[in-house]
Order: structure tokens, then C-alpha cells, then sequence
């Protein structure tokens, strides 16, 4: 693999990871710690922020590494949507 590609591979395994670990924390406070075992509870909660925070600055990442190709494929929507309106009007 090509050094961009190998980018873009760990940055989709951390983010994938990251959604693990966020749903199962999320599972942890809805379902085993709705209410009771406020200390757990709390040591939970600071797991689910970071692991949400660390999600966020990943997917920033992710998009960052996509940007150019993010830009052409808007472009290329934004004139096939023009085009249609076009041929319609």
C-alpha cells in the first residue's frame, strides 16, 4: 500500500473503533447504569466524552484527508443539478 492509502486505512480503523467504544458506552449509561452506581456512572460518562471528542477530532481528520475529492464530487453534483434545470427550463 501507498503511504495515502495506508493514511486512510488507520484513520478509518481508529474512527471505527472509536464508534465501537462510544456504543458501547453509550449501552453502558442506557441500559446497565441508567440511574444508580453514580460513581461508575460518572467514570462512564468522562469515558463516553472523550471517546466522543476523540470520534470528532478523527472524522475532522477523515474529511480533511478527502477534502479535494469531497470539493470535485460537490462540483460535479452542483452542474449535473444545474444541467437538469437547465434542459427542464
Amino acid at each position: 500500500m501507498n503511504t495515502k492509502t495506508n493514511q486512510h486505512y488507520w484513520v478509518d480503523m481508529v474512527m471505527l473503533l472509536l464508534a465501537f467504544a462510544l456504543a458501547v458506552s453509550s449501552f453502558v449509561l442506557w441500559v446497565i447504569l441508567p440511574q444508580g452506581f453514580f460513581a461508575a456512572r460518572l467514570v462512564w460518562i468522562q469515558i463516553h466524552k472523550w471517546v466522543g471528542l476523540a470520534l470528532g477530532v478523527a472524522a475532522t481528520v477523515h474529511v480533511s484527508l478527502h477534502w479535494r475529492w469531497l470539493i470535485r464530487i460537490t462540483r460535479l453534483h452542483w452542474k449535473r443539478l444545474f444541467q437538469r434545470q437547465v434542459e427542464k427550463g
